[in-house]
């Protein structure tokens, strides 16, 4: 071997320094013969970036001289896939065709001046294995390494595929709802920072060379030509002198993963901690000196935060399911243990879950009764309006509540049930859910139909009591008459003389008679009200025309029996909306009771008190009053609290139950007040008209 021959050697070893596949292969190249021609004829700049990737094991390519030649390491060699080992050496737009139109207008950029270049997940489609092309994603930087003069002799391409991630994380997606939340959270905090690479020169580790990336992480401040310690005074305390140092010293690199820093971001600003992976590569002379160092890494630092997120998401989302499932494990004991059917439903109105006493109550398991299976227990006539009502509950939102007769298996018969379901919405309101409860009401059912046929039986004996007594109040009215005309006909002395003493029998037949035709005619009244057969005829009823009538009938009695009738004064125009006949004798009722019951020398008076939508008129006496435990019991029929202070007052207890009556069935209603010893107010209280409204 000749002096240039070994000298090309060993100008060879060192550019292409190492026993990596890639090392070899470089050296064993035939490079005279490519268009970057010999290496000894390489710019420095571009031996040292050379050497500079096949020494780094993260995967870089360089696209070098005018033609883009490819020169990469062993870690690009997976990404060339099938077109390695033929790729060293060629030009890359050959290399990389099928791509080449996504790529190389980035080259034209840089080459314009434009920044580097970088991408995160880029995707493309590539021949890198035999058959069709495939997907591949990748994160990349591409930067221009230049010449002392500025010169660009290569483009520095750092890559990694995140292909197995890119792919994990659509399973991912795909698998999980959480895990697509998580990555969701993810992405708005994960963002992966661009590489960076500083040469440092010397014991003292002065700046050479700095990329953009580099200027970016330290600040863009002006470091090139100072040593770190200068440039960068807060890294001191943090142990990265120590670690250059170690690495100067001993040429061994040193290679760092989400390695804490505190940086001053910006001139003048605080501290800022940044997570970065790096690899501290010792540089060395052709004499194998070390004699600077290659800083080349990444700022992981959104990444590391974005693990720690991941993390604290991971645990959260398992605190969720425990507490998910210890709430579902509660939930099944209470379906279990409350005393009636319990189910739930989906959104499509399929059952998903019913409790275990539902199952037994059908004689089955419950993946016999989930689905729309329970429909095979539903009675046949039952099916159709169960399937319309759930069908418009699952439709509208609304609660879902419907009778049906559901088997039993232990009864071995069909039941009443009342289902009831309530949806659970999410927080836009969408249906997610339904709760239902089924009730057996078998027992109920068969109480009201009872009840219903008692209720009939009842009203039937009403009303044939009432017409009972209708018919023999009419048969009891003929012989009054009789009884009233004959004596009638005996005072006129149509059979002869009358003595003064038969008169006075004669007027007391016709005071008894009077009476039993009052009473009478009570009991009709009370049968027709008790048969429905009463007959109103709503009318507008002037109050002060209807009171001073009433009052000028029952006057001579009231003065017959030594008591003061108050005269009765009602606002001008004051109507109600009554039965004028009712009303009258509403009135004339309760002025008779006043009569029967006040002493002589007390008083009875009637008082009107209009309202918005009514009118009270108010009959109060001074006279015996009634008992506090006897104030509802007086409108009872056939009930008497108290006996007239004349005998031939006493009636039988109807009155007040027909005055009531009548009260209510003119929308009004009838009430009273008393005190023993101090009297009694019976409180009329009718609708009152809106002719009068309008007037006043």
């Amino acid at each position: 071997m000749t002096h240039a021959g070994a000298a090309d050697v060993r100008e060879t070893s060192l550019v292409f320094p190492g026993d990596t596949e890639m090392a070899r292969r470089c050296r064993a190249f035939d490079w005279s013969a490519s268009p970057l021609g010999p290496v000894e004829q390489w710019p420095v700049a571009l031996r040292i970036a050379v050497r500079t990737a096949l020494e780094c094991p993260f995967p870089i390519n360089l696209w070098c001289g005018p033609d883009l030649t490819l020169v990469y390491n062993d870690g690009y060699r997976h990404v060339l896939g099938s077109k390695h080992p033929q790729a060293l050496g060629h030009p890359g737009a050959d290399v990389w065709a099928e791509i080449w139109p996504q790529i190389g207008p980035m080259f034209d950029r840089i080459r314009q001046g434009g920044p580097p270049e970088y991408s995160e997940d880029a995707r493309f489609l590539m021949w890198r294995a035999n058959g069709p092309p495939d997907e591949a994603w990748f994160t990349f930087s591409l930067s221009a390494v230049r010449d002392e003069n500025g010169v660009i002799v290569a483009f520095l391409n750092i890559a990694t595929e995140t292909t197995r991630r890119i792919r994990a994380e659509r399973e991912s997606v795909a698998a999980r709802a959480a895990a697509e939340r998580a990555e969701h959270r993810l992405r708005e905090v994960f963002a992966q920072a661009p590489a960076f690479l500083a040469v440092l020169r010397g014991p003292d580790h002065v700046f050479e060379f700095v990329n953009d990336a580099y200027r970016q992480v330290v600040g863009y401040r002006d470091i090139v030509g100072k040593p770190v310690i200068e440039a960068m005074p807060e890294v001191r305390a943090q142990g990265f002198i120590d670690l250059l140092d170690r690495v100067y010293q001993t040429g061994q690199p040193f290679i760092g993963r989400a390695v804490p820093v505190s940086l001053a971001r910006t001139p003048g600003a605080a501290l800022e901690e940044v997570y970065v992976d790096f690899v501290y590569q010792p540089l060395t002379d052709q004499d194998g000196k070390t004699i600077g160092i290659v800083a080349h890494g990444s700022d992981v630092t959104e990444a590391v935060r974005a693990r720690r997120e991941i993390e604290r998401l991971l645990s959260e989302s398992e605190r969720a399911r425990t507490v998910a499932e210890e709430s579902n494990a509660r939930y099944q004991f209470l379906a279990n243990t409350i005393p009636v059917q319990v189910w739930t439903a989906r959104p499509d109105g399929t059952l998903d879950f019913v409790s275990d006493r539902t199952a037994s109550y059908f004689g089955t398991s419950a993946e016999q009764i989930i689905g729309d299976q329970w429909l095979s227990v539903l009675h046949p006539d039952d099916l159709a309006r169960t399937r319309e009502r759930w069908a418009h509950s699952l439709e509208t939102g609304e609660p879902y509540e419907m009778e049906f007769r559901l088997w039993s298996a232990v009864h071995q018969a069909y039941r009443w049930h009342l289902a009831r379901a309530t949806p659970q919405r999410d927080d836009r309101g969408a249906i997610i859910h339904w709760f239902g409860t089924n009730t057996d009401i078998e027992d109920r059912k068969r109480n009201e139909a009872e009840l219903q046929r008692l209720t009939v039986e009842a009203t039937e004996a009403n009303r044939a009591k009432s017409d009972f007594l209708a018919a023999m109040s009419h048969e009891l009215r003929t012989p009054l008459n009789a009884i009233g005309g004959y004596a009638q006909l005996m005072e006129m002395g149509v059979r002869g003389p009358v003595t003064d003493q038969q008169r006075v029998d004669l007027l007391k037949i016709q005071r008894s008679k009077d009476h039993l035709d009052t009473l009478v005619s009570d009991v009709l009244n009370f049968a027709k009200i008790g048969s429905g057969r009463i007959d109103l005829r709503i009318e507008t009823v002037d109050v002060g025309q209807m009171v001073g009538s009433v009052l000028e009938m029952v006057a001579p009695q009231s003065t017959f029996k030594q008591l003061h009738l108050e005269p009765f004064a009602a606002p001008p125009g004051l109507a109600v909306l009554a039965d004028a006949d009712k009303m009258r004798q509403i009135l004339l009722n309760l002025l008779a009771n006043a009569l029967k019951f006040t002493p002589a020398g007390g008083t009875i008076s009637i008082a009107a008190q209009p309202a918005d939508q009514h009118v009270s008129l108010s009959v109060t006496d001074t006279g015996i009053g009634v008992a506090p435990d006897q104030l509802e019991r007086i409108f009872e029929p056939f009930v008497q609290s108290k006996k007239a202070l004349q005998p031939a007052d006493q009636g039988v207890g109807l009155g007040l139950a027909i005055s009531r009556q009548l009260a209510r069935a003119m929308h009004g209603d009838l009430t009273v007040q008393s005190k023993p010893g101090q009297g009694s107010t019976f409180t009329l209280i009718l609708p009152r008209s809106r002719a009068d409204q309008s007037t006043a």
